[in-house]
């Protein structure tokens, strides 16, 4: 058995600590999530006037902050008592930023976070090794990952490798929707206009149409190196087919007319061959290999599964507010959001949001409560007082992360662009996740992850329009508060961060001041240690049976490149900053075992 850590887990947000025992095949047999920094953002705004919160909790994280004030606006919409008044204004300016947020987020992730992992010199050594024999093809699609998602600075073998064209030019269109973020919300990160019962701003028809001149220079992105097809097309033939076997159809036949008219293995953009195309194409054993036919993938459809539909579920809580009227329920009852909430089993069975099934658990985290499990809404957040007792390296039955275990119902819940595709019952996504549960394969894998977050990307970009241009500059944009509403009172704010399910629970005091706050993020959702009964977070469960090198570890395990552990943590897009709420300064907890470092 050997142990493998990565600390830290790069290019994410935040300290994240993976530890994994590893077999003599390779195979990992159990995993460890650890969360490395304590924030206590919940603990700052005991005793402040509500209406800060919506500020403050923007600062716990510079990637979405967008989302935590939307979050806490939403709450405090509903302590005040006036989520089913706010304007229809206020509701489609906060959609445009929130989207425009998303998918500046989303981009970041597919492009700098995630696409460098699939220039990692393991996937040349497959793809151009003795083992495969792969040949010139091997060698054509090797030259198309590295020439797209190499990243700065990068070097194979001590030779420098220029950087790719994705990646380079990914980063220009996450400041220009920042740019248009900012607009409408003064300044990006942490905006300021959005308010309990509205937004502060009153955009006109100049900062509409500046808006509209981004969104049009993003879509030159998309077309030139996202996708193959028209955005409408691919809209409307997937997110809007009939059913899920129909925008299955629609991809499948598409990338076999792309794989038909592919000589002289070309694998090119401009051969039709663009980023959504290449990796849904060679990115999947089951699509790539099995229904395509093509010689080889990455498979990473083998990695980041789970084994066991009892203990996992997947989780949303509903994004973004209906077109064309005032007001919304601060609960998100099924179907009244775009994106509706609602839970999914692990073997794919749809029931109704109820979030007085949602737990927190500090069994194995490093706080202290004589109850290891709570409803936010009587959460608390009392880091341990000994020091001492705060072991980095602790075993998975003790304390072992900052983070807290979130369960709903008990149950582990997988958030973020997967969950949210499947519980609003995405045709595509529906539709692949269910030809991966009739093979007797996880729907939920690296692959579904990373395939439903550019999906999700393209329907963004799509509806975003919408938005913008139901802002009508004569209408309202807010509605009055009466301050005295917040006494002896809970709000809760359940919305979709990029990452997945965000929500933030207030409660007011006899006064109208914050009693009590608690958020539980998506990073915490997918992330967080064990709880009171053993049951692993998604990325622990995610982990076990994975080949260490990936691709069924063709040509031996490597573990000094454990790109298993790799892939499967940035799948989820962690988010740590946002998921803990004191870096270990002593030098007593040192990780002693195989590390990266």
């Amino acid at each position: 058995m050997v142990k493998v850590t990565v600390d830290p887990l790069t290019r994410i947000e935040g300290h994240m600590k993976v530890m994994a025992e590893v077999d003599a095949n390779g195979i990992i047999t159990s995993a460890q999530s650890g969360g490395m920094l304590f924030r206590g953002f919940e603990r700052m705004l005991q005793g402040k006037d509500p209406r800060d919160a919506s500020l403050h909790v923007a600062r716990i994280c510079g990637v979405c902050p967008i989302s935590h004030s939307m979050t806490a606006t939403n709450a405090l919409d509903d302590l005040y008592g006036v989520a089913e008044s706010v304007p229809q204004n206020a509701l489609a300016v906060r959609n445009f930023i929130q989207a425009s947020n998303t998918i500046a987020s989303h981009a970041t992730h597919i492009y700098i976070l995630f696409g460098p992992d699939l220039a990692n010199p393991r996937y040349r050594d497959v793809l151009t090794g003795p083992e495969l024999s792969l040949g010139a093809t091997g060698e054509a699609i090797w030259k198309e990952l590295l020439g797209r998602f190499a990243p700065l600075s990068y070097k194979i073998d001590g030779v420098p490798v220029p950087v790719g064209s994705g990646y380079l030019n990914a980063i220009p269109e996450k400041k220009r929707l920042q740019e248009a973020i900012a607009l409408f919300g003064g300044k990006m990160p942490h905006q300021a206009v959005t308010v309990a019962g509205g937004v502060t701003c009153d955009p006109g028809l100049g900062e509409i149409t500046k808006a509209a001149a981004h969104y049009l220079k993003v879509l030159e992105f998309v077309q030139n190196y996202t996708l193959g097809v028209p955005l409408e097309t691919w809209v409307q033939n997937t997110a809007y087919a009939k059913s899920p076997d129909a925008a299955v159809k629609f991809v499948t036949d598409h990338l076999a007319s792309l794989v038909s008219k592919t000589t002289d293995n070309d694998f090119s953009r401009e051969n039709g061959w663009k980023d959504v195309e290449l990796y849904a194409a060679f990115g999947s054993e089951l699509i790539g290999e099995k229904i395509l036919g093509l010689p080889a993938s990455l498979r990473l459809d083998k990695l980041g599964g789970y084994t066991d539909p009892d203990k996992i579920c997947f989780l949303s809580y509903g994004a973004y507010y209906k077109r064309g009227q005032d007001g919304y329920t601060p609960e998100s009852p099924t179907g009244e959001r775009f994106f509706s909430s609602g839970v999914v089993s692990g073997d794919l069975k749809f029931e109704d949001l109820d979030t007085t099934k949602i737990t927190e658990s500090i069994q194995c985290a490093f706080y202290e409560d004589s109850v290891p499990s709570r409803h936010p809404y009587d959460g608390t957040t009392v880091p341990l007082a000994d020091h001492n007792k705060i072991d980095l390296n602790a075993g998975p039955t003790e304390k072992y992360s900052w983070m807290k275990a979130p369960r709903y119902d008990g149950i582990a819940a997988e958030v973020g662009p997967l969950a949210r595709m499947i519980v609003a019952q995405d045709p595509l996504v529906t539709g692949i996740a269910q030809a991966y549960a009739s093979a007797g394969l996880s729907p939920a894998n690296v692959y579904t992850r990373m395939l439903a977050r550019m999906h999700e990307t393209a329907i963004l970009a799509y509806e975003i329009v919408n938005w913008l241009t139901d802002i009508d500059p004569a209408k309202p944009f807010a509605t009055p508060l009466d301050l005295r509403a917040a006494r002896n009172r809970q709000g809760i704010g359940i919305w979709e961060a990029p990452r997945g399910a965000l929500g933030h629970w207030i409660s007011g005091d006899a006064k109208g001041k914050v009693k009590n706050y608690q958020a539980i993020v998506p990073s915490t959702w997918n992330l967080g240690p064990r709880d009171e009964n053993g049951l692993p977070c998604p990325v622990e469960q995610a982990l076990v049976g994975n080949a260490i090198s990936g691709v069924d570890n063709i040509g031996g395990a490597d573990f000094s490149n454990p790109i298993a552990i790799l892939h499967v943590g940035r799948s989820y897009d962690p988010c740590i900053a946002c998921s803990v709420h004191t870096i270990d300064a002593t030098g007593k907890n040192a990780p002693r075992s195989y590390d990266l470092l």
